[in-house]
C-alpha cells in the first residue's frame, strides 16, 4: 500500500521538526562552543529502498566511508505508535563534531575512542529527543524512549535487518558550522499501523481535512 503525506501534512510535520531542531541546535552550539545553523527540514515518507538510493547518490557517504548512526526506540504510552529514530552522519563529519566538542583532533578515525563514542551518543540524544518531544506534542501522547546506541556501518548494512515493506519517515536536515557543512538525516522507521496513527494525529492537531 502506498503511504503519502499531503502537502499540508508535510508542511505541518516540517514545522514541528523545525521548532524542535532549533532548540536542539541551541543546546548543541553550547557544547561545541560555536554557532550552528539548521536548515528547514524536508519531510516525506518513502520506502527504505528509495532512501538507500538517495543516500548513495547524494555523495554521503562516499563508497568507502562508514556511517555513524545514533538510534533510539520509542513507543507511545497508549501503545498506538512504535518507532525507531535514527540520526545518520557520514563518519568523518560526525567525528569532526565530536572532536570539536572534546577539544581533541589528533586521534585517527580508525581509532575512535569510547569517550568519542559516548559523546556522539550524547549529541544524538540531544537532537533525537528534541525532535521526539516536539512530535509527541503533535501526536498528543507521551513517547517513551530507550537510551541511545551508537554504531558504525556501511550504507548497504543500514537496513539489513528491516522488513522489506518498511516505510521511513525522513526529515533531511542540514547543520552548518562556521568551518564546514555537515548534512545529517533524521529517520523515523515505523510499521504501517503506526504510520496511519501518526497521519491521523497530524490531521487532528493541525485541523487538516482527512484525504
Amino acid at each position: 500500500m502506498k503511504v503519502e503525506l499531503s502537502e499540508l501534512e508535510r508542511d505541518a510535520l516540517a514545522e514541528a521538526f523545525n521548532l524542535s531542531l532549533g532548540q536542539a541546535a541551541a543546546s548543541f552550539a553550547d557544547i561545541v562552543n560555536e554557532e550552528i545553523q539548521v536548515s528547514v527540514p524536508q519531510v516525506e515518507i518513502i520506502l527504505r529502498q528509495e532512501l538507500m538510493l538517495r543516500l548513495g547518490s547524494a555523495g554521503q557517504p562516499d563508497q568507502d566511508e562508514s556511517l555513524c548512526a545514533i538510534s533510539q526506540t520509542f513507543r507511545s504510552a497508549d501503545e498506538q505508535i512504535a518507532a525507531e529514530a535514527l540520526l545518520l552522519f557520514p563518519e568523518r563529519g560526525g567525528l569532526e563534531i565530536v572532536r570539536r566538542m572534546l577539544g581533541e583532533s589528533s586521534t585517527p578515525l580508525e581509532q575512535i575512542t569510547e569517550l568519542e563514542q559516548d559523546a556522539l551518543g550524547e549529541i544524538g540524544n540531544i537532537i533525537i529527543n528534541a525532535c521526539m518531544n516536539s512530535l509527541s506534542d503533535v501526536f498528543d501522547v507521551e513517547m517513551v524512549g530507550t537510551l541511545p546506541s551508537v554504531s558504525r556501518f556501511d550504507l548497504q548494512e543500514l537496513f539489513d535487518d528491516k522488513d522489506g515493506n518498511m516505510h521511513v519517515l525522513v526529515a533531511q536536515i542540514g547543520m552548518r558550522l562556521s568551518t564546514q557543512d555537515i548534512t545529517g538525516h533524521m529517520l523515523i522507521l515505523m510499521d504501517l499501523p503506526s504510520l496511519r496513527s501518526v497521519i491521523d494525529r497530524i490531521q487532528v492537531f493541525f485541523g487538516l481535512n482527512a484525504g
